[in-house]
């Protein structure tokens, strides 16, 4: 027992003698939990691991989130760290590095991306969009995809998304759906930055297929994925060839949800596509996952009380709560409850609820989650 202190001295001067460059190389293989842990090692640990220039060859997980706020009767786009809250935003708002382009409103992100549109009336805005990599301070503008007339300044487009996996290609791609006289979608234009061109792709969804500037979508396994107010999941894949139309969960579709013409909140757990009910509603929140798409495989992983979603908020607030996403790197559901906007936390694990921020705000309208990308934009 003597020589323990004697060995964990000698493994303590051991480690301190590696080099800054070889002991990030090591951390640089760990996974985005254990990677956290070790900025309790010590302070020089924490700030090689926080150090903005050794990031990109770290694993990233969720920094935090693009939040769309009312400031004097205007709509304000702001970077809202998850942690270290008392740092300078990761991320500044306007992107002043987009020369003519930097009030943007954020449309979409992906994975390290953002969709943005520029605003109504600027001397920018016939190109529609730009799709940017705010960390690396690099940016595509996209050329019109010629679907909305000649007139840019009054034809708004009506739902875009982006898509985009780096661990599958380095490009991305832009939806932009087209509707219909009915106001049903009629069909899409994809943009693929590998083809630098956009081409339209006719919906082979029914002709009843509602889409609206808000829906829930998600992109993974290669399909962007949409919950629907006739309670359906929809997905098609990036190159518009492959279409098809899911039930949602049992459960999702009982008189109260139809009343309120909630669709479903569509999330990433654990690699797979999960749907939750959305905001609005006094029933229990649902977690159901896909496990098989050939076989209409929803599972039910999880249920709560809102009342436990919100007993945290004091005073107790209603019923509200908005969902924002399922963190990537833990079984952590993230959403914003209360007339303050505080970002809670669900741990699935542990069935405990978490005040995470107050994120400063009466009126956030939407909150766009964000993973950093240290890599530039093909």
């Amino acid at each position: 027992m003597a020589e323990q202190p004697r060995e964990k001295m000698a493994n303590t001067a051991a480690a301190a003698g590696l080099t800054d460059d070889l002991v990030v190389d090591i951390l640089s293989r760990l996974p985005v939990k254990p990677l956290c842990r070790c900025k309790c090692v010590s302070p020089h640990w924490r700030d090689l691991i926080s150090d903005p220039d050794h990031r990109r060859r770290l694993p990233q997980t969720l920094a935090g989130f693009f939040c769309n706020d009312f400031n004097n009767g205007r709509e304000v786009w702001r970077f809202a760290n998850l942690g270290e809250t008392r740092r300078p935003p990761l991320i500044s708002t306007p992107f002043t590095f987009m020369t003519g382009y930097e009030d943007v409103a954020v449309v979409d992100g992906c994975n390290g991306l953002l969709l943005c549109r520029p605003p109504k009336g600027s001397p920018h805005h016939v190109s529609r969009y730009v799709v940017c990599n705010p960390v690396t301070k690099s940016c595509v503008v996209l050329p019109d995809s010629g679907s909305h007339g000649n007139d840019a300044e009054d034809d708004e487009p009506f739902v875009a998304r982006l898509g985009f996996d780096p661990a599958v290609s380095p490009h991305f791609y832009v939806f932009e759906f087209v509707e219909n006289s009915l106001g049903t979608v009629a069909g899409v234009e994809i943009y693929s930055s590998e083809a630098g061109a956009w081409s339209y792709k006719e919906s082979q969804w029914n002709y009843e297929t509602d889409l609206f500037e808000f829906s829930p979508s998600v992109f993974v396994n290669g399909f962007l994925h949409f919950s629907t107010i006739q309670f359906e999941v929809v997905a098609l894949d990036v190159e518009g060839e492959s279409w098809w139309v899911l039930p949602a969960p049992e459960d999702a579709d009982d008189v109260g949800d139809r009343d309120n013409w909630d669709p479903g909140f569509l999330g990433r757990y654990q690699g797979h596509l999960c749907y939750m009910t959305l905001c609005y509603n006094e029933r229990d929140l649902s977690v159901w996952v896909l496990e098989d798409y050939d076989v209409d495989g929803w599972v039910l992983k999880r249920q709560m009380t809102v009342r436990q979603l919100t007993e945290k908020i004091s005073p107790p607030e209603s019923n509200y709560y908005q969902l924002i996403t399922i963190h990537p790197d833990c079984n952590w559901i993230l959403y914003v409850t209360g007339v303050k906007s505080m970002l809670m936390a669900y741990d699935m694990d542990r069935d405990e609820v978490h005040v995470i921020q107050n994120l400063g705000s009466n009126s956030v309208m939407s909150c766009i989650p964000y993973v950093p990308l240290y890599g530039v934009i093909d």
